[in-house]
């Protein structure tokens, strides 16, 4: 069985020693498909892992589907703990730190014009992350939900390359084309640039365009099989990579202009389903996202309005990250969503 997640294999307090995980793999193509209610009102496509992953199990035939991958988890004895796993509870108090590479591809634009963003901007989305995955006090990723969850999970620029060479864990690349469709971020930007990703989380920040042109990110979600190894990670456009409010000079569009396109990314690619995953049928079970403490939704929520899209259920939770909202108003991550990540990492140490 391939190996899903990134998992941290060596930690020291300093992050200075070689930092290995365990990733998942994935392929994409989305071609100019969306329906209409993808698109949010002002005309984005909030997200598209959906769509590829649609496209991953049609193209390689030993990937899961949603419900054998779930079988699989059930099987697997979802929250034991294994032995690496304890050893790095032991040392860093129930942390998990991720070593993530960030590849910046432009084509050619000076340093901090267009897409050749920042090492700032860069950082800014780390820094993002890990305030909304550790639920931090005093910044926008902390809520006092009393179901709200610290998920543990820290992002942590690699500080050696695959070459055993010091690092700032930002990989510029001119790849000499204006834009990208995800059909040739599939094929070229990612086997071009991806680096091993069982020691490492890749992320890669792109100029999106064609049919591609309005989408703000994707991910691969965890799985089986071999074939979609060297395309595995997480993709944004670089518009949307990053935060305003700690980088205010970066190239940042608003409303999506505070980071939440890679915490929501992200997410997907550690096991979490979208909020409103099965509509309203997944009111009375878990058949949607399988995390019972995110009420059911009808369909994606955008912008930041309340309201409660299903008749007998309970308010939409607007402010999770795996709905579409807009990421002003994004502050939440739950308990089950917590245990589902974890259920996820544990069972990821195994092939």
């Amino acid at each position: 069985m391939k190996k899903i997640i990134l998992f941290l294999l060596y930690l020291t307090f300093l992050f200075t020693s070689n930092i290995v995980a365990q990733v998942k793999n994935k392929v994409v193509h989305f071609g100019n498909e969306f329906a209409s209610e993808k698109r949010s009102p002002d005309g984005h496509i909030r997200c598209a892992t959906d769509e590829y992953e649609a496209f991953l199990q049609a193209n390689n035939p030993d990937r899961m589907n949603k419900d054998q991958f779930e079988s699989f988890l059930a099987s697997r004895n979802t929250f034991r703990n294994h032995n690496n796993l304890n050893e790095i509870n032991s040392q860093s108090g129930g942390i998990i730190y991720i070593p993530v590479v960030v590849h910046v591809i432009h084509n050619g634009d000076a340093y901090g014009v267009n897409e050749n963003i920042t090492d700032e901007q860069v950082q800014s989305q780390i820094t993002v992350m890990n305030q909304d995955y550790r639920k931090m006090t005093g910044t926008p990723g902390f809520n006092s939900n009393p179901i709200g969850a610290d998920i543990q999970i820290e992002f942590i620029l690699a500080k050696v390359d695959p070459n055993g060479n010091p690092t700032n864990g930002i990989n510029r690349v001119n790849l000499c084309q204006a834009y990208w469709e995800m059909s040739t971020i599939n094929s070229t930007v990612k086997p071009s640039t991806i680096w091993n990703p069982t020691q490492y989380m890749n992320m890669w920040s792109v100029n999106f365009g064609g049919t591609a042109a309005d989408l703000l990110g994707y991910a691969q979600f965890p799985s089986n099989g071999t074939t979609t190894a060297n395309t595995d990670g997480v993709v944004a456009g670089y518009n949307y990579f990053g935060s305003s409010s700690i980088y205010p000079a970066g190239n940042l569009s608003a409303p999506y202009n505070k980071g939440r396109t890679m915490t929501h990314e992200v997410g997907h690619f550690l096991g979490l389903y979208h909020t409103f995953q099965g509509g309203c049928s997944a009111e009375d079970s878990t058949a949607g996202d399988l995390c019972a403490d995110t009420p059911a939704v009808a369909n994606a929520n955008y912008g930041c309005t309340p309201r409660n899209s299903c008749p007998t259920g309970a308010s939409d939770m607007i402010a999770n990250y795996m709905d579409y909202t807009d990421d002003s108003c994004m502050n939440i991550f739950t308990a089950n969503q917590k245990e589902r990540i974890t259920s996820v990492m544990n069972t990821s140490q195994e092939d």
